[in-house]
Order: C-alpha cells, then sequence, then structure tokens
C-alpha cells in the first residue's frame, strides 16, 4: 500500500511541475504530458483503492472466523487455491466448508449475479470434497457438512440465496453458526482428529 502512496505523490508532484513549466516556457507540449500524468494518476488511484478494499474484507473475515474459536477449528486453505475450501471449520454444528469471494459489486446485476452464481458452485465442489475425503473416517462420516459462501466486498442480498447456498457478509457468520443444531457426535477430541485427516487428506489428481 505505500508503494501505491508514494507513487501517486511523485505522479502529482510530475503533474504540479509540468503545468508550472508550461507557465514558465510558454511550451503547451508540457500541458499534454500534464495531462497524460492525471490519466496515470486515476490509474493508480483506483488500484489502491481496489487494494484497500480487498484489505478490509480479508480483514473482515479473518475478524468474523477468529470470534468462532475456540468452539471450532479452523483450517485456513485460502492461499492454496483448488478444489478444497477456502476455509474448513470443525465444531459443535459438524463441518463447514467456507469459499469467499473477493470481487465487489458489479456495475450489471446479472454480472454479479453469475459472479455469485460461480461462487456458489466453487463452494458446493469444496463441500462435496470435505464429504469425500471424511468417508475415509467411519466415526466421523455421518457429520452434516455445509457449504458457506461470504461475500467480503459486497452485500449479501437475498436473491442471492437462490443458489442453494448460504451466501453472508462476514459479519453474519456468527449469527449462521449460532444457527446450527450441535452435532451429537462432534466431541471436542473428534474435530481435532476430523481436522488432521482433512488437512493431510490427498487431493485428487488433475491433468
Amino acid at each position: 500500500m505505500r508503494g501505491y502512496l508514494i507513487g501517486l505523490v511523485v505522479i502529482a508532484f510530475l503533474v504540479g511541475s509540468l503545468f508550472r513549466a508550461t507557465e514558465v516556457t510558454g511550451m503547451r507540449i508540457w500541458n499534454m504530458f500534464a495531462t497524460i500524468g492525471i490519466f496515470l494518476f486515476g490509474v493508480v488511484g483506483s488500484l489502491a483503492l481496489t487494494r484497500l478494499q480487498q484489505r478490509w474484507g480479508l480483514r473482515s473475515v479473518q475478524e468474523s472466523l477468529k470470534a468462532l474459536e475456540p468452539d471450532w477449528v479452523i483450517t485456513d486453505w485460502s492461499d492454496e487455491p483448488g478444489v478444497r475450501p477456502d476455509y474448513l471449520l470443525v465444531g459443535p454444528g459438524g463441518l463447514l466448508a467456507v469459499c469467499v469471494e473477493h470481487s465487489p459489486r458489479a456495475l450489471l446485476s446479472n454480472r454479479t449475479r453469475r459472479r455469485v452464481n460461480s461462487a456458489a458452485e466453487r463452494t458446493r465442489r469444496a463441500a462435496d470434497w470435505v464429504r469425500d475425503a471424511l468417508a475415509a473416517m467411519p466415526a466421523a462420516a455421518d457429520l452434516p457438512v455445509a457449504p458457506v459462501l461470504l461475500l467480503s466486498r459486497m452485500p449479501a442480498r437475498p436473491e442471492y440465496q437462490e443458489a442453494g447456498v448460504p451466501v453472508l457478509n462476514p459479519e453474519g457468520l456468527a449469527a449462521y453458526v449460532g444457527s446450527l443444531a450441535p452435532a451429537s457426535t462432534a466431541s471436542r477430541p473428534l474435530c481435532y482428529r476430523v481436522t488432521r485427516c482433512l488437512r493431510t487428506a490427498h487431493l485428487p489428481a488433475t491433468g
């Protein structure tokens, strides 16, 4: 983020210098370069704002997950894209396969809907992977597995729920988890065993 701010300061200084050069020399060609600088300032500013929003969104996700500990054991796979969920939660209500969509709301509602549906489909596949991996543990094979999609940069509107996957904003995760009925066999030791098993589960071959 600091790099973006330094870039904005440098560009602003150069633009001001170019406009000043036009006044001093009377050569209007400097205005052209200054205009290009203004365009670059807008581009860099937009990138900086996007980066800042992404950080805020990620922080809200991490804070909502942290609030569930220690009742829920959390595995972070967000830096390892693939068939697994971004976050695996194992706790009293069973297992949650949580995926996060960081895209902002698009100008066209149809495009936003497609993004949410695509993310919901990814979340369903991640939950299926968890169920398949869980099948190797007879003691935990009956634990419920629920897919959950978190939207970090756009509001979770009611119409998004039609995708068949709970679609929430990070601040709504605690209430959703609180609404889950406790799984009768989800003891604390079993939660840890399930977590260890899934962390070492083999990924399906690709290619």
